[in-house]
């Protein structure tokens, strides 16, 4: 249920970070599972995925499943990786408040009504909790973060998102 069709109005706590996302999505069933079994990142996390919540954003002829978040990544003691975050337009529509209907809208919305940035000063910023240097001694970034591949026949580790940034002519700075 979303705020637009609650009698009160009332919506929930905003969606600040992805934590606050996630803690969204385990009110509402069916739409997050998380998992402490180990997974290979390399082939295996995505299969696993492909069976529990393969879906996407547009009607075709696979099911839509839940988010998931594997918790033991082998290879990457600590690790945890989220998967299918933004795979249904259902579940868009909770992370944004609002029907999968008015997705649309709803990011007009936000663009008509955009924040500015935020000043953090040192330690203050929840995404500097761990921070990695490149000229760390021993940095390599394929350790650091488990990049899955799809298959074995990737020719290596990947992230994806799919993102599209357009803008209208009528809006766009000079």
């Amino acid at each position: 249920m979303t705020a637009e069709e609650r009698p009160d109005g009332a919506g929930p706590p905003p969606i600040t970070d992805p934590r606050s996302a996630l803690e969204r999505l385990r009110g509402f069933p069916g739409q997050l599972v998380e998992t402490d079994r180990p997974v290979d990142p390399n082939a295996q996390l995505a299969g696993v995925y492909k069976r529990v919540g393969a879906g996407g954003t547009v009607a075709r002829p696979t099911r839509v499943g839940p988010a998931m978040i594997f918790n033991g990544i082998a290879g990457h003691p600590g690790a945890r990786v989220l998967v299918g975050l933004m795979a249904s337009r259902e579940r868009v529509g909770i992370l944004l408040d609002c029907s999968p209907r008015r997705l649309t809208q709803r990011m007009a919305e936000a663009y008509e009504h955009a924040l500015g940035p935020v000043a953090a000063g040192p330690g203050e910023a929840a995404c500097q909790e761990v921070v990695h240097r490149a000229e760390d001694p021993g940095f390599d970034l394929r350790r650091i973060l488990p990049a899955p591949t799809t298959t074995r026949l990737d020719a290596g580790p990947y992230f994806c998102l799919g993102l599209v940034l357009g803008s209208d002519p009528s809006s766009a700075p000079t």
